[in-house]
């Protein structure tokens, strides 16, 4: 870890995208308001956030397409300065007093758009910047800067609001995101190109697809990480604000508490991996991880104190951190470097296009019964580790230490 702490390339990429998360959150909590003060309208609020969610998830895997064919470095420029002219024009909109809400639409579906572009580049730049036993390091410091900007961003965004109006807050919102594009020019352009195809970007998008399915221990990773978020989501997202509502007198305090504790526990789960590489029998532990966080779901469904629920939430967070950064290491080393924009694309794909789907039906569940929503989505979690653990593919897994040559079977077989 302090080894790659002293790379003068990481640490511009680690504030680049700290930048442009701290921008998100500026963004979110000055658009809201903002919307509330132009309509008063709850559903206007909901609209124009969900306007975000669209393009990001449509255009997420084209965006890692674009980051293979042009380089990561050149399309995290282009993003951040682009995001970065919308905020600006929204910011002075907004400090004029003419902003309107169908600008505020447009400004949503731009950072949506951006976002699609930006943060595969961003993830797939991390192998060219740090060695191959450096991967775990580089990528827990990447988790953990996107737990600090969870935690500073809102606080921070609230002040600047109060304190100085929602437009100042839309500035700040460029100011970082044409930072983050304008760091990552000071990078070099790493030690392998990528492969440029003659086809065009969405035919690229499919090659990237279809070398995911071939291979099949990374096919089998992403459709884990896709079912994990798909229930783990909703169980967190929708079941933890209305258990704090119904359950906890301590109330809103309780539900900040909880997922700070999260935060805790993923930012001291990133170190632990940071500090030792991934097992050598990765595929086991995939499983084990998996396994216990379907526990851990369930156990927050029944946590009879907030105490309870806060050392429940920390051992979750401590999975997730370490879980994470093992997973998206493991993929770096098996991608081929001509395909390491599309293969992250896809695993953020993984959840940010099935958000949509886990928060309505877990709104569902929790209307009807809370314990419902809990025990379903760990039973779901429980039978994936199941299912993964009977898998022969997933069982072999492997921390690799030698060229992906070595496993021809893996790749073409079942």
């Amino acid at each position: 870890m302090f080894s790659v702490l002293r790379s003068r390339s990481y640490l511009l990429l680690w504030t680049a995208q700290f930048a442009a998360m701290l921008a998100g959150f500026f963004n979110y909590v000055a658009v809201a308001w903002l919307t509330l003060q132009l309509t008063g309208s709850n559903l206007a609020v909901g609209s124009v956030l969900a306007a975000a969610s669209v393009p990001q998830a449509v255009l997420m895997l084209l965006g890692g397409a674009v980051s293979d064919r042009f380089t990561p470095r050149n399309t995290m420029l282009a993003a951040g300065l682009a995001r970065g002219l919308v905020m600006a024009a929204l910011a002075a909109l907004t400090l004029t007093h003419s902003v309107q809400l169908w600008q505020l639409f447009v400004g949503a579906i731009m950072v949506g758009a951006t976002s699609a572009f930006f943060y595969p580049a961003s993830t797939s730049m991390v192998p060219r910047l740090v060695e191959q036993d450096e991967l775990e390091a580089g990528n827990a410091l990447l988790n953990i800067s996107r737990t600090a900007a969870i935690v500073l961003g809102p606080a921070a965004a609230g002040v600047v609001v109060a304190a100085a109006g929602t437009g100042s807050a839309l500035a700040a919102d460029a100011a970082g995101s044409v930072l983050a594009g304008l760091l990552v020019v000071l990078l070099p352009a790493g030690g392998r190109d990528p492969r440029r195809s003659a086809t065009n970007p969405l035919a690229d998008v499919r090659d990237g697809v279809l070398h995911v399915w071939r291979d099949v221990p990374l096919r089998a990773t992403l459709l884990v990480i896709a079912v994990l978020n798909f229930f783990a989501l909703g169980a967190v997202e929708v079941g933890l604000p209305a258990l704090a509502y119904q359950r906890f007198s301590q109330g809103a305090v309780a539900l900040g508490t909880t997922f700070a504790a999260w935060g805790l526990g993923s930012t001291l789960g990133s170190l632990a991996a940071a500090a030792r590489r991934a097992p050598s029998r990765f595929g086991w532990g995939m499983v084990g991880i998996v396994a216990l966080l379907g526990a851990g779901v369930a156990a927050t469904g029944v946590a009879p104190t907030l105490q309870v629920l806060l050392a429940v939430m920390v051992v979750m967070g401590v999975l997730e951190g370490a879980g994470t950064t093992y997973l998206v290491s493991w993929m770096q080393r098996r991608t081929d470097p001509g395909m390491q924009g599309r293969v992250m694309s896809l695993v953020i794909f993984s959840s940010v296009g099935v958000e949509p789907l886990a928060l309505a039906i877990a709104g569902a569940l929790a209307s009807r019964y809370l314990g419902l929503l809990f025990w379903a989505s760990a039973a779901a979690i429980e039978l994936t580790a199941l299912a993964a653990g009977l898998s022969p593919s997933v069982r072999r897994m492997h921390t690799p230490s030698e060229p992906l040559a070595a496993e021809p079977a893996e790749v073409v077989g079942g």
